[in-house]
């Protein structure tokens, strides 16, 4: 009767503590669920910072850009005219140096008159002669000074405006400085950002290097690493663009080069180790050395869009890397600073003057 009473209490015991391990599982997999659910969103929040974060970056990038080459480009400009006062002091120095020569010719002349006179009545014909001379050489004397004086009023204004020149430079300096050091930490910023794009890009770098070596020129390796979707909108942008470096415009567009070739893009020749800035949004196709052209980028627009620089000295982009119009994305090689812009669109090469403004004809490179 007892084994019988003690079955009944384990089979009751078992019925009703079934459910209740069933609910306790449950209640587990619930909560495992509802942490996994909170570490995804988490994630997201994460993510979304990230990208947040990488996208203020570029616009710092591209403000901080603009501000290091238009103070690259001031103070090229500054160095040029105090080159140009010093030109000028040296050659009013060296007038005044003969002018001096001059003067002391004439007043050793006129001295030498003045302590041989000849007033001799009867000798009338060497007074007039010596009165003549005499007149002569104190107006030739009296020219000299005016022209010495003017001299050397002007080698005055000169040094005051060397020394205004020399000011403006020194206070620039701290300015460019404190620019440089904001873009070159936004620069290991970006970098860092892009880390996640580095481990991705071991095949990609193959294929291009492939590429690169079967490429007979810019033309096919432009083709060769392709470009964003033709559309039946041609247009490259709404208004016209600044060229992605600041210099000289000296090959345009059909121009016969140095080698008797027609130019199919501009060549724009720029100071040494000038910032090299994406021309518009886009994509980084290429950012490699290509034989004749050394470092060369090649960026995807839209529409169908690519645009080629040539004689980078330094890249600061990823293959794979989205950029904004403005981004710093190098700077030119200090050895070679003349870059060489190309526009294709599918096959055929576009004139840059219908998507660039031509650079500033009045540059100080």
């Amino acid at each position: 009767m007892y084994r019988l009473k003690l079955f009944f209490i384990i089979l009751i015991c078992g019925v009703f503590s079934s459910p209740s391990l069933a609910t306790v599982e449950l209640d587990k997999i619930q909560q495992q669920i509802k942490q996994t659910e909170q570490q995804n969103k988490k994630i997201e929040q994460q993510l979304k910072t990230s990208a947040k974060d990488v996208e203020q970056t570029k616009k710092k990038l591209v403000k901080a850009a603009t501000q290091v080459s238009t103070l690259e480009e001031q103070r090229s400009a500054l160095s040029k005219r105090i080159a140009e006062l010093d030109n000028q002091r040296d050659i009013i120095t060296a007038q005044l140096s003969k002018s001096h020569d001059a003067v002391s010719d004439s007043a050793a002349g006129m001295l030498f008159i003045a302590s041989h006179p000849s007033f001799d009545s009867e000798n009338m014909h060497d007074y007039i002669i010596t009165s003549v001379l005499l007149s002569s050489a104190a107006e030739k004397f009296n020219d000299q000074i005016v022209d010495a004086t003017n001299k050397i009023n002007e080698l005055d204004k000169i040094r005051n405006e060397r020394a205004i020149e020399k000011e403006k430079l020194d206070r620039s300096a701290k300015r460019y400085t404190d620019e440089k050091n904001t873009l070159d930490r936004l620069l290991k910023t970006r970098s860092a950002q892009n880390e996640k794009l580095k481990n991705q890009q071991i095949a990609l770098q193959k294929k291009l290097k492939d590429l690169s070596a079967r490429a007979k020129n810019i033309s096919e390796l432009s083709a060769g690493v392709g470009s964003s979707e033709m559309s039946a909108d041609t247009k490259f942008s709404k208004r016209k663009l600044n060229t992605p470096v600041r210099g000289r415009l000296v090959v345009r567009y059909g121009e016969k080069t140095a080698l008797g070739l027609k130019s199919d893009g501009w060549r724009i020749r720029t100071r040494n180790d000038a910032l090299v800035m994406a021309p518009a949004d886009g994509v980084v196709k290429f950012a490699d050395n290509f034989r004749g052209f050394g470092k060369i980028i090649i960026m995807s627009h839209k529409n169908g869009y690519n645009t080629v620089m040539t004689n980078m000295g330094s890249i600061d982009a990823l293959v794979g890397q989205e950029v904004l119009a403005g981004e710093p994305i190098g700077r030119m090689n200090p050895d070679k600073p003349e870059m060489y812009l190309e526009v294709r669109r599918g096959k055929n090469s576009v004139d840059p003057a219908r998507l660039f403004n031509e650079p500033n004809p009045n540059s100080f490179f």
